[in-house]
């Protein structure tokens, strides 16, 4: 499901990044509508601000990915960060409790002067099998280089990998 998290910025307001409440009531209305829909597929998310980072455009308010949690989505995929990184939502803290993974894109093309320090261009590919998602990341260094693995994940030490995965 796509969400508009840039709905209350325009040139003078650039930190108000958030997700409408009354669209998320609206999306998962029309998502339950279809029990066939609803109840027989991954469901994922994906907006463009993320819910942490240092600076003030970020979404603050995190009401959304409780109603996200309780809806049976599974992943949320967000941007704006131009660096890929991994964290987890939970809503409920028991074992088998409702959670979230949230899966940062890195940038793809943006110009020289938007990239993150430290980090060069990036993707993820993600795929789905059995009860298994993995992200592959992969990068490129050069402005006209070649995309290559972006071996950043913890593996077995002193060797990290191109890729991380995540339990269904």
């Amino acid at each position: 499901m796509g969400l508009n998290s840039s709905w209350q910025l325009d040139s003078n307001e650039t930190k108000e990044a958030s997700i409408h409440p009354d669209y998320i009531t609206y999306a998962l209305n029309k998502i339950r509508d279809n029990q066939d829909f609803y109840e027989g597929f991954l469901k994922m998310a994906v907006w463009h601000h993320p819910l942490s980072s240092p600076y003030e455009d970020r979404i603050k308010d995190h009401g959304f990915m409780e109603r996200l949690a309780k809806g049976g989505f599974r992943f949320a995929l967000h941007g704006h960060v131009h660096k890929s990184d991994k964290s987890l939502y939970s809503y409920d803290v028991s074992a088998g409790g409702r959670k979230l993974n949230i899966i940062g894109a890195g940038t793809f093309g943006a110009p020289v002067r938007e990239w993150t320090p430290g980090f060069p261009l990036q993707y993820n590919l993600m795929k789905v099998e059995d009860n298994k998602m993995t992200v592959y990341t992969r990068r490129r260094e050069e402005l006209n280089g070649a995309w290559k693995p972006d071996a950043r994940w913890e593996g077995v030490a002193p060797y990290p990998l191109p890729y991380y995965e995540m339990t269904i």
